[in-house]
């Protein structure tokens, strides 16, 4: 869908617009309460401010927003079967973890099984002992910020790194780019050292941009570690058009290494568990019409 929306962008036949004032109103009604409440609140006061009402007016869509939802792709926490991460006594499922269909169906069935786990988990260990050390510390480094009196306000760091990550993360994804962009990161890192919080819903949005900022660090650091393009326009690298199954038919997985620095290795694609005939693994690529056919 990436491609296609991109394609039409570039023959000059955009913008794109968003049509469904043909579905029913409580449709749409149950289609803003969950994007507007769950998924991005703010853009229900985009679309407010905007006078963008769905029942009347189509919607204007940018290429990082040609859906709905997000996170429906193969990324996320690496999981196991019993959605337990790395981390004992740590679980992440739904769009947070790295499991095949982690929308809907796929989030209830994926956070049943976590939750079936963590029971069991939780009756076998007794947590009620902690070192007092370790919470003051974390505490004194997280409300760190509501301690200045002066400072950088989070909305400007968070708006900062969104700006950074549409100029440089944004597909098709040029090496030097993403490269300028870790750069960027870097200096927004330490302009975030200098945030001050001065109520609840500040900390909140501290706390969010320092999440927005990780991500798009995690983004730039695997998308240049595999270099191949793959998956329509979502990883299509420019100095690496072509598609490597050769090499890269695997996860790309981030961690830390011995010196907490973010590092990417290879982690090999499971057997199926149900057999997939060769004609059908490839059925979405058939779909697309090739350039002579």
């Amino acid at each position: 869908m990436m491609q296609e929306f991109y394609n039409e962008l570039m023959s000059g036949k955009g913008p794109v617009f968003l049509k469904i004032d043909h579905l029913h109103n409580e449709t749409i009604s149950e289609i803003e309460d969950i994007l507007h409440r769950v998924e991005r609140p703010t853009r229900g006061r985009f679309h407010t401010r905007r006078s963008t009402n769905y029942r009347n007016d189509m919607i204007e869509m940018h290429i990082s927003e040609i859906g709905f939802c997000s996170g429906h792709s193969a990324s996320g926490v690496s999981v196991d079967e019993f959605a337990r991460t790395t981390v004992p006594g740590l679980y992440a499922a739904g769009d947070m973890a790295s499991v095949p269909h982690n929308y809907m169906l796929g989030a209830f069935t994926n956070g049943a099984t976590a939750g079936e786990d963590a029971i069991d988990f939780a009756g076998e260990h007794d947590y009620a002992a902690y070192d007092d050390e370790q919470v003051a510390r974390e505490m004194a480094r997280v409300l760190a910020p509501t301690r200045r009196d002066d400072g950088i306000p989070p909305n400007q760091i968070e708006y900062k790194t969104r700006r950074l990550v549409n100029d440089y993360l944004q597909p098709p994804k040029v090496t030097r780019k993403f490269q300028i962009g870790q750069s960027r990161f870097a200096e927004v890192r330490e302009d975030a050292g200098n945030m001050v919080v001065r109520n609840a819903h500040e900390l909140m949005r501290a706390l969010e941009a320092y999440s927005i900022l990780d991500c798009a660090d995690m983004a730039a650091h695997a998308s240049l570690f595999r270099t191949e393009s793959r998956w329509g326009l979502y990883h299509n690298r420019v100095d690496y058009p072509d598609r490597d199954d050769e090499n890269w038919f695997c996860f790309t997985q981030l961690f830390k290494d011995a010196a907490g620095n973010m590092a990417c290795r290879k982690q090999p694609v499971d057997p199926y568990i149900v057999p997939i005939e060769e004609s059908e693994r490839y059925a979405y690529d058939k779909q697309r019409i090739q350039a002579g056919d």
